[in-house]
């Protein structure tokens, strides 16, 4: 009794232990993997901060332009202050006799023992030739880069991810074509030894069919190792643990209809990410050149301040608040040429940006090109290894039925089954192609697509 017990028992634990380990595993969607991708992808995250930083160098232009606030004190301790003695003398007069009158001697401080100054000031530009209004532009357009950039990187991973996802998905059915292969092989086996048993057929025929037996076992091995590292690079570029245990929702790669009407069209360019990058470094390019410009312009600053000090030479009486307010303003007169040369550096800069760009213009429109034609070609190929299936599902049907009535050899049948196979794993090769390129296709117009 007890014995049956500790059985029933240890059945529950492995069938609670059977559903934990299936509740573990992820079954993850093609969306999944790319929202866990971009959430763990370094480069993103650096994106990412480069973007905030720019926001932050945005913010900070734009109140460049407002008045700012300073406050401002200073002590200052002298042991033995400098002093100056005025003896005393008798005044003079117009004559040059004696007055009598007698002016007493004097001492004044030269400096103080305890010297100290607050203050309190604004300072508010009023014309900068346009250095500000420029800087703010500038800043825009680097604003604009940092979100380009974080497009060019989510982009890149996207492809990626989309790759590998259809790639494990593309093992797995090709290791449930080879399953199959195995159980239809295990199958012709015993009716072979059944027939040899009964001197119909040799001994040779027993083994021929043992040997492709084992290799569509091997050829199992093969293909779940590969399914394995499959995931663990999809595990790893979403990063999940790399042993980690994942499903996928995907089971058969399904290819939309649409695909065969894809056209190149202009419009494709502009959004790139690349484009829009090289668009903006051009104006920046064009945004310097103006600075430059501002630089050498009169730059007009008003301040004010209220001032506390000891000693204070403006005040009328000790620790008493002065006010001054007043207007600065500087011009450049001589700088040895410096703005001309200045100029020539910043043309060289906008002739550059413009030349790159229009080399990365022709070159984003053979990718487009290139990469509609892959997708094209990779349907057409799909179209074809869709034929050469059904014709070999046909093929080992006819031959199956052949050598279940005896008109048929079991080499025939074991080169229908080897042509079933290798025309499942061409057409399953052909969709995930697609797949890919039609990935590739995608990022080449610049269309991220996160489903």
């Amino acid at each position: 009794m007890n014995n049956i017990i500790s059985k029933i028992s240890m059945v529950l634990i492995l069938g609670l232990l059977t559903i934990f380990k299936i509740n573990a595993q992820e079954a993850l969607t093609l969306q999944d993997c790319k929202q866990k991708a971009l959430e763990h992808n370094q480069s993103v995250k650096t994106a990412l901060s480069d973007l905030k930083s720019s926001e932050a160098a945005l913010t900070l232009s734009k109140r460049s332009m407002l008045p700012t606030f300073d406050l401002s004190s200073s002590y200052t301790y002298l042991k033995d202050p400098n002093k100056m003695v005025v003896p005393g003398y008798e005044l003079p007069t117009v004559d040059g006799k004696p007055s009598g009158v007698y002016s007493p001697g004097s001492t004044s401080n030269l400096a103080y023992n305890n010297s100290y100054s607050a203050s309190i000031g604004m300072s508010l530009p009023i014309y900068m030739g346009g250095k500000l209004r420029h800087a703010n532009k500038l800043s825009s357009l680097g604003k604009a880069m940092a979100e380009d950039n974080v497009d060019l990187t989510k982009s890149e991973l996207m492809v990626d991810v989309e790759t590998k996802y259809w790639g494990v998905v593309s093992l797995q059915e090709q290791k449930d074509v080879v399953q199959k292969s195995i159980v239809l092989l295990t199958d012709v086996l015993k009716e072979v030894r059944n027939r040899y048993e009964t001197g119909i057929v040799t001994k040779n025929e027993v083994l021929k069919t043992q040997v492709e037996l084992n290799n569509s076992k091997l050829a199992l091995i093969e293909v779940s190792n590969n399914l394995e590292l499959a995931k663990m690079s999809l595990n790893q570029r979403i990063g999940n643990g790399i042993l980690s245990s994942i499903q996928i929702q995907d089971s058969i790669i399904n290819i939309p209809g649409h695909l065969s009407a894809i056209t190149f069209n202009d419009t494709h360019l502009g959004n790139r990410p690349e484009i829009k990058l090289l668009n903006n470094q051009v104006e920046m390019s064009k945004v310097e050149k103006k600075m430059v410009n501002a630089e050498y312009l009169p730059q007009i600053v008003s301040f004010a301040n209220y001032v506390s000090q000891n000693p204070n030479r403006y005040a009328k009486q000790e620790n008493e608040f002065t006010f001054n307010a007043g207007v600065t303003m500087s011009i450049p007169l001589f700088h040895w040429g410096e703005k001309k040369l200045k100029k020539v550096q910043n043309k060289m800069a906008i002739q550059k940006a413009e030349l790159e760009l229009d080399e990365s213009s022709e070159m984003i429109t053979l990718e487009i090109r290139q990469a509609i034609f892959r997708l094209k070609e990779s349907l057409v190929k799909l179209d074809f290894t869709s034929t050469s299936l059904e014709q070999a599902n046909e093929n080992l049907k006819l031959e199956s039925n052949r050598l279940m009535e005896g008109v048929s050899t079991t080499r025939e049948l074991l080169d229908a089954q080897l042509q079933w196979q290798t025309s499942h794993a061409d057409y399953i090769n052909a969709k995930a192609e697609v797949k890919t390129n039609e990935a590739k296709y995608y990022k080449a117009i610049g269309d991220i697509r996160l489903q």
